[in-house]
């Protein structure tokens, strides 16, 4: 198996020690390297790519939205000398994230999962049927906290925070309520108003108006009446 594969980075000297870890191994193939994302977007239209090494700070456009703007991008290893972009990293469905200065150990690590990827890739029966994540990772104090999606009661916007409340406990995260948004499955949380997010499998009482959900009661917004009987109704006539 051949892995073919792309660096994209600003820094001279990171983009040398990729090439040099990259071929250590075999089963990677370096068919470019890019200083840039405009010159990773034309390589990218014009050469086959499976996997692509990403750094994330660069000038002018930065790695993130190459990745959110390619509309078929390869799997993609995030490498950055910033922590603070794990959480996009989980949203983006990156296959690792590395942290400059980059050892060889750490890098054979990424290259096994890639490793074990496109392996599955190759079976069309596995890949058909995903494993589904029950789960997200949110900042909460400087950490990242797993939250099981379960567990989850609400999410209410808060301004450049979203308070997540759970089961068991309140999780004050910074970030977008879109962002969180798109992280959760659709078939289970339902935006019910502006600022909040349910948790539909924690809805005990409803009307046009609110929604209860573990003693919390949430307002229902006049534009998502609708949507939210829709929902209900839908689950009921199912069972």
């Amino acid at each position: 198996m051949e892995i073919k594969c792309i660096i994209v980075d600003d820094e001279a000297l990171a983009r040398e020690g990729l090439k040099n870890y990259i071929g250590t191994f075999d089963c990677l193939s370096l068919v470019a390297t890019c200083n840039n994302v405009a010159s990773a977007r034309k390589t990218l239209e014009a050469t086959p790519v499976d996997l692509m090494f990403l750094d994330i700070n660069m000038p002018k456009v930065s790695g993130l939205h190459l990745l959110e703007t390619l509309s078929d991008p390869p799997m993609t290893v995030l490498v950055t000398a910033y922590p603070d972009y794990a959480l996009d990293g989980f949203r983006l469905n990156v296959l690792d994230y590395l942290l400059k200065p980059l050892s060889l150990q750490r890098f054979t690590q990424s290259v096994l999962k890639a490793q074990d990827y496109f392996g599955l890739r190759q079976q069309p029966a596995a890949v058909a049927n995903p494993p589904v994540k029950d789960y997200i990772f949110v900042k909460h104090k400087q950490v990242y906290e797993k939250v099981m999606l379960a567990d989850i009661l609400f999410v209410e916007s808060m301004q450049n925070y979203v308070l997540i409340q759970t089961i068991h406990t309140k999780i004050i995260a910074y970030l977008t309520f879109k962002n969180v948004e798109q992280q959760l499955p659709a078939d289970s949380f339902l935006r019910i108003h502006k600022s909040y997010i349910v948790n539909l499998h924690q809805v005990n009482k409803l009307d046009s108006n609110m929604v209860q959900a573990g003693g919390h009661t949430l307002p229902v917004s006049r534009s998502q009446r609708e949507l939210l009987m829709q929902v209900v109704n839908r689950r009921l006539l199912s069972k």
